[in-house]
């Protein structure tokens, strides 16, 4: 039997095969036929008429096997399962921002500082690290001290109250590196409960109860035309200046953020004459942890008045339960 009567049968039993795929199945089952894969795929586009016009036009007159050029066969892109990126649009207002509160070892003072001084924002966002999750962190930590049902109590306790006092507001909860915690710990102790409803983090913390609304860890937020950020979405960041530096070099796009627990302002024009502000927050946890007791930190929070894409920030740092721009 000539090559391209053999050929012209697997064309006709695998019509979707892409070229290549149906050289290389010849060639597995006919490995004396051919001489290379390029020789069993130039018989392949012979067979169906691709190597030009005129042999096309022969071909579809003659036979049922013309393929046309640039067809992949079955063999399509498959589907991306890469998820769309929504942008969480804070409605515009007076926003106060409230970055590393770390409960239950939250500053008491520092935190009701700041409560006080945003006693009239449109918007609350509890900008990540709102939770420590002490008991389920991965490092090294005192087992006399894990108390998953106390930090969930304290945390539950807080919400309500912060509520009670924002009862018109539209509050952002803001997942963080620490509660990222709580995922990766059912990952590594407890796939099986991956998943379900009632080990959520929204579940555990009564987000639809309270009217909050969570914001993913990776997930972006904008008031008017300032990005916010917990700070945790760049991993490691080594920061020669300040943080607000890194951000401005990061993003290059006017952006607050938190994590880092340092309150900070860096801005730079371009030729064209815009300017890129970019901000760090300080915190509203205990400033002496046990395994950090040494460390620049500062207590602080911040407050945005934005409208349209314009915007007003106010960073603030906390000295003695006083708050100080």
């Amino acid at each position: 039997m000539k090559k391209s009567e053999l050929v012209k049968q697997y064309v006709e039993k695998f019509p979707d095969h892409g070229n290549r795929t149906l050289a290389l199945l010849v060639i597995k089952e006919n490995p004396n036929l051919f001489t290379s894969i390029d020789s069993a795929r130039s018989c392949v586009r012979y067979v169906r008429g691709n190597n030009g016009k005129r042999d096309r036009a022969k071909r579809k007159n003659k036979s049922e096997v013309f393929k046309p050029n640039g067809k992949a066969g079955e063999y399509k892109i498959p589907k991306s399962l890469t998820p769309k990126k929504r942008i969480v649009r804070i409605p515009d207002g007076k926003t106060l921002i409230l970055s590393d509160i770390h409960l239950p070892y939250h500053d008491v003072e520092a935190l009701e500082c700041a409560l006080d001084h945003g006693h009239d924002a449109d918007n609350v966002i509890l900008n990540g690290d709102t939770v420590d999750f002490y008991a389920t962190s991965r490092w090294d930590t005192d087992p006399n001290h894990r108390d998953l049902a106390g930090e969930l109590q304290a945390s539950r306790q807080f919400l309500l109250h912060l509520r009670e006092r924002f009862p018109t507001a539209n509050i952002y909860f803001k997942i963080g590196n620490h509660e990222e915690r709580w995922e990766k710990y059912l990952w590594r102790k407890a796939p099986e409960l991956c998943g379900v409803p009632d080990f959520k983090l929204e579940k555990l913390l009564n987000f639809e109860d309270l009217d909050i609304q969570e914001i993913g860890g990776r997930q972006l937020t904008k008031a008017g035309g300032l990005w916010i950020l917990h700070g945790h979405e760049f991993f490691n960041t080594f920061d020669p200046v300040n943080f607000a530096r890194t951000l401005q070099v990061k993003t290059g796009v006017c952006t607050i953020a938190g994590h880092k627990h340092k309150s900070s302002q860096h801005s730079v024009k371009s030729m064209d004459g815009d300017t890129i502000a970019c901000w760090s927050m300080g915190c509203l946890c205990d400033l002496e942890p046990d395994y950090m007791p040494v460390n620049q930190w500062n207590l602080g929070f911040a407050e945005v008045v934005h409208q349209g894409k314009k915007f007003d920030v106010n960073n603030y740092r906390i000295i003695d339960g006083v708050a100080h721009r």
